[in-house]
């Protein structure tokens, strides 16, 4: 059988079905905690729920892409879908659109994501070893693991539980790159692309895997130049295909002074002790990854290319580990790297290398006896997630439909590291959320309408308007004449310069490097579209030529 991860050797039926109720069992014990009507807490849930709100309300506006979310602090926007990637938020904003509450909502996109990581982790895990039964053990183990499941509900670290989904197609891509001969490169397009979408620093952990991989594999360059081409060729699509997110901010980030730049994070004081690696507590690998690592390399076995594709895989998985200990000189380097704020997030590619590596090696180790194997690896993963649910405390609660029609609970934005440095006092924002003021300090009512708002200018001079500034804001009076803009309205706000009276409408429309950045995204994303088009019409007219011919 032949599928899209490659050949796939034909399965008994018995084991067809044994498949199937592991698979089950693990994403049953993975996703115990969402069996509940109330919402899982977390330490950042506030904030993606308010994201996820925010999206469901562009899309019932209208506007679904908007990248200055209308509902944060009551209407004035925040720039968090311009920052932070919304991809897979769409899941549970289209069903909070549909009318599904927030609670169920969220657990639905949870499941979901932890579906998805099993599939992505197996189908990946199994091109590489080649192996059922070891890719079977890899996604258990990945599944399950400790900081995997703590990213889902200790922490609500979105951005990180779904860039779970998309990194082991890294692994695979990079494999398929070595020993392959690239035949696949969707699969490294694919991960790099979606890990962006999810999570910026997992992906700039992604990209040093990819240059270490590549390190060690040089020889394979040497040996065969062309897959340097072919690997720039798919940087390069990749740069493209996601340039709608990374471009727009970077052009923020260099026109405008952002709270980020003052967020100092002591990573030198978050850094581990190797003893605490182990530790059942959030931000920990925990014992049981490593028990069945070890387990099954104390069992002889045979180096192959398999087990030696497995060595590099627990050796990077080791690197990383140990990066966030105290042997990663944190303090000197703190200037470069404080915005990773927790060396402990690199744990995120441990447990990737390490489920494979674990898949490869207790496959070899178990021949003949893959299903007791299987079964043992399940049984202490889902120990370990029950021990990890007994010892959490974040608990749950009950999110109303209405939750965020509360002014004061649309502030929630942890750090608020995308806000520009002119805001000083984000209750003031809330506060006069429905005005607008003169250069005299007069009072001035507006109307707003979706992204839009009304107000009536009194003449010469400068209206500062109720958003917070962000360059793409634009303002029109009643003729439909542009009006110049700027960020020095007081408290970060939006400043509109109106010669005469009258009404005027201000909207942000976003700069020309955005609009440019989504034709170059939509224009990379036509290219395979069009090559699986001419690829089908070519097999189809081949396959009538035959017909003729015979």
């Amino acid at each position: 059988m032949t599928g899209i991860f490659g050949k796939m050797e034909d399965v008994r039926k018995e084991d067809r079905v044994f498949t199937v109720i592991v698979s089950c069992i693990t994403l049953f014990f993975a996703a115990l905690p969402l069996f509940s009507v109330n919402c899982i807490n977390g330490h950042d849930i506030d904030y993606h729920l308010l994201r996820i709100e925010a999206l469901k309300t562009g899309i019932v506006n209208g506007l679904p892409f908007l990248r200055i979310n209308m509902l944060f602090f009551g209407g004035e926007g925040y720039a968090s879908s311009l920052f932070y990637p919304d991809f897979l938020l769409y899941i549970p904003a289209l069903l909070r659109s549909a009318g599904a509450g927030i609670n169920l909502s969220y657990h639905i996109f949870a499941a979901f994501c932890i579906t998805a990581a099993f599939i992505t982790m197996f189908f990946c895990a199994y091109y590489i070893s080649e192996n059922r039964w070891g890719a079977l053990i890899s996604a258990v183990i990945y599944t399950l693991c400790q900081y995997h499941l703590d990213d889902i509900y200790t922490r609500a670290a979105v951005g990180e539980f779904t860039a779970f989904i998309f990194i082991p197609l890294v692994a695979a891509g990079l494999y398929d790159l070595t020993e392959k001969d690239f035949k696949r490169p969707w699969f490294l397009i694919a991960g790099m692309a979606g890990t962006l979408l999810c999570h910026t620093l997992t992906t700039v952990f992604s990209i040093i895997f990819c240059l270490g991989y590549v390190a060690v594999k040089a020889g394979t360059f040497i040996k065969d130049p062309k897959r340097i081409i072919k690997l720039m060729l798919s940087a390069l699509f990749t740069v493209a295909l996601t340039a709608f997110y990374w471009l727009p901010v970077m052009e923020q980030m260099r026109t405008l002074e952002l709270k980020y730049t003052q967020a100092i994070f002591d990573v030198d004081y978050e850094k581990l002790l190797i003893r605490e690696i182990f530790e059942n507590k959030a931000g920990r690998m925990g014992i049981a990854v490593f028990l069945m690592l070890f387990a099954a390399l104390l069992i002889h076995r045979k180096k192959d290319e398999k087990i030696r594709e497995g060595d590099i895989f627990a050796v990077f998985g080791l690197i990383f580990t140990l990066c966030s200990t105290g042997l990663f000189p944190w303090k000197r380097l703190e200037e470069y790297v404080s915005s990773i704020q927790f060396p402990w997030r690199l744990f995120i590619m441990s447990c990737l290398m390490f489920s494979l590596a674990a898949g490869i090696y207790i496959s070899k180790a178990a021949v003949s006896k893959e299903r007791l194997a299987v079964t043992a690896v399940l049984a202490v993963m889902a120990v370990s997630a029950v021990s990890n649910y007994n010892r959490t405390e974040e608990g749950y609660y009950s999110y109303s439909d209405d939750y965020y029609n509360e002014v004061k609970f649309t502030k929630n934005v942890i750090g608020g590291e995308w806000l520009p440095l002119s805001v000083t006092d984000r209750d003031r924002l809330i506060k006069n959320r429905d005005t607008a003021f003169d250069e005299n300090g007069n009072e001035l009512t507006v109307e707003r309408r979706g992204n839009r708002l009304t107000v009536t200018a009194p003449g010469s001079g400068y209206i500062d308007v109720p958003f917070i500034y962000y360059p793409g804001y634009a303002a029109v009076n009643a003729g439909g004449k542009s009006l110049s803009v700027d960020g020095e309205g007081d408290n970060g706000r939006l400043r509109v310069y109106a010669e005469e009276s009258g009404p005027v409408t201000v909207y942000y429309g976003g700069t020309r490097l955005q609009h440019i950045s989504d034709i170059i995204s939509i224009l990379a994303a036509l290219i395979p579209a069009a090559v699986l088009i001419i690829s089908f019409r070519s097999k189809n007219s081949s396959g009538g030529s035959r017909e003729g011919v015979a």
